[in-house]
């Protein structure tokens, strides 16, 4: 039983824990994975995570981590066999317990499957912690990548970039931006390995991108290995952009960027600070 328990995949595994543990309720990225999102850390296999698991009374489970946590019936549900916090309840432990950015990466997914934000929010109301955290989602956010990178501009002290942005091109073609800010023409667009490697996308990102900036728009783009190990020269020349097309931060600012750059080159994989549950 014990090898059961502790190998196979995750989904697999948390409904057997689920079944065998009463009372037992995946949370976390354990509960966001089984609603399908992309819970993971970076480089993290699903099979090697353990199952999180809320419960009444602690319990000490090989490829298990346990929660004592009494969760109202209101907040957890069954889906494949499993019972599970709701994505609303999800979506909160995330937010709350999380390294910030890893928590955002979340919501942002959860709210592009249709968790409504302001609900969120009510239910955050007496944590001002988690009310900031929330403040930075976006629904617009089509992957994880820009979701990190968004939150990556925001910390940095950087004009919070908006998100898909609409752009009508030559010939009445259409656009939209990863993120960027508008006012200043510029945005950075996440390359992909599966939409942006082949010689076919590299052409049409290259043809695009030509006819955005026949309209003024500076196009930063960004591969997979920049995030987050080349982050520090990326909020740099961010900010170099946003300066040389108008922005002008207070000094204040200034002095948070630079520390975000240097903070970024000093720690190219990235603190990754633990909240306490």
């Amino acid at each position: 039983m014990t090898d059961t328990l502790t190998t196979g995949s995750l989904l697999n595994r948390t409904r057997l824990l689920t079944q065998l543990v009463p009372s037992a309720v995946a949370c976390r990225r354990t509960a966001a994975h089984v609603w399908g999102l992309q819970a993971m850390p970076d480089g993290t296999r699903e099979e090697d995570w353990p199952v999180e698991l809320a419960v009444p009374i602690h319990v000490d489970i090989p490829g298990c981590q346990s929660y004592e946590l009494q969760l109202p019936p209101t907040d957890t549900t069954t889906i494949k066999g499993i019972r599970l916090t709701t994505p609303e309840r999800t979506a909160l432990d995330c937010a709350r317990t999380l390294p910030r950015i890893d928590g955002i990466t979340i919501v942002d997914q959860f709210l592009r499957r249709g968790v409504n934000i302001a609900g969120l929010r009510t239910q955050a109301t007496p944590f001002l912690h988690l009310l900031q955290t929330l403040s930075m989602a976006d629904s617009g956010a089509a992957s994880p990548r820009e979701s990190r990178l968004r939150v990556a501009f925001i910390e940095a002290g950087l004009p919070r970039p908006t998100t898909q942005i609409h752009v009508i091109l030559p010939d009445s073609r259409h656009a939209y931006l990863d993120l960027g800010w508008p006012d200043y023409h510029l945005a950075v667009e996440y390359d992909g390995r599966d939409h942006h490697s082949s010689p076919k996308d590299r052409t049409r990102d290259a043809t695009r991108r030509a006819s955005l900036e026949s309209l003024g728009w500076h196009i930063i783009p960004v591969r997979r290995d920049v995030v987050p190990v080349r982050m520090g020269d990326l909020l740099e020349q961010v900010a170099n952009s946003l300066i040389e097309r108008g922005w002008r931060p207070h000094p204040d600012e200034t002095t948070r960027i630079l520390s975000h750059i240097r903070t970024a080159r000093r720690h190219p994989n990235g603190p990754r600070p633990r909240r306490k549950p």
